[in-house]
C-alpha cells in the first residue's frame, strides 16, 4: 500500500517537473485560475486509488436541486489508500509547490476537509453551475483553493461528467476540462470561480 509520504512525494516531483507551465495557466488573465496535470501517479497507484473507493452505499448521498452525488470525508472510515492519498495533498512539500503554482502566499491545509474529502457521480448524476468558494468548520477560514483529482480509469470527454468552469460567468460559454483518469485539477475558490 502506498503511504502519505511516498505518495506526497510523487505528486510534488510531478508538480515541480511542470512547474513553470502550471504556473502560466493558471495565472492566465481574464479566466477562472485553473491548471492541471496528467499521469500524476504511476498508473499503478492510481488504479489503487481507483479499487480502494467505497460503494455509494458506503457513502452519503447529497441529492438536491443543486447537485446528485456521493461523498465522504471521514476518510479513516474507508480504506487507509484512500486517507494516505487525500493528505498526502496537504503535505508540507506540496503545499509548497501549490503555493508556488498559483502565487497564492500562506495557504494551510484543511485537516478537517470541510466540504471536500471524496466524492462519487455516476450517471444522472450532477453538480449544477455554482460558485465553489467555501469556509472551513469554524468560519474563521475561506478556501482559496481546490485540488480535483480524477481516478475514473479510461474516461473521455464524451463520457461525460467533465468539469466546466464559467469563465465569464452563467451568461458565457463555459471552457471544459475532462475529467481524465489520473489528472489532477487546480483551481481557484474566489468569487469568480
Amino acid at each position: 500500500m502506498i503511504e502519505r509520504r511516498q505518495c506526497a512525494d510523487l505528486i510534488a516531483s510531478k508538480l515541480e517537473a511542470a512547474k513553470e507551465r502550471l504556473q502560466t495557466e493558471f495565472q492566465q488573465p481574464g479566466r477562472v485560475q485553473t491548471c492541471f496535470i496528467d499521469d500524476l501517479l504511476p498508473a499503478p497507484t492510481a488504479q489503487q486509488v481507483f479499487e480502494a473507493f467505497p460503494k455509494p452505499s458506503e457513502m452519503m448521498e447529497k441529492k438536491s436541486l443543486r447537485e446528485h452525488k456521493f461523498v465522504a470525508a471521514q476518510m479513516n472510515r474507508y480504506s487507509p489508500v484512500l486517507e494516505e492519498m487525500v493528505f498526502a495533498f496537504q503535505y508540507p512539500r506540496v503545499m509548497k509547490l501549490l503555493e508556488e503554482i498559483t502565487g497564492i502566499k500562506g495557504m494551510l491545509p484543511d485537516e478537517h476537509l470541510y466540504a471536500g474529502g471524496i466524492s462519487l457521480m455516476s450517471g444522472g448524476h450532477f453538480l449544477n453551475p455554482h460558485l465553489d468558494n467555501s469556509h472551513d468548520k469554524d468560519r474563521n477560514l475561506y478556501r482559496v483553493l481546490n485540488l480535483l483529482y480524477y481516478v475514473t480509469p479510461e474516461w473521455s470527454h464524451e463520457s461525460g461528467g467533465n468539469l466546466e468552469v464559467w469563465d465569464d460567468g452563467p451568461s458565457g460559454k463555459p471552457r471544459e476540462i475532462v475529467s481524465r483518469f489520473n489528472r489532477l485539477v487546480v483551481m481557484a475558490t474566489d468569487k469568480n470561480s
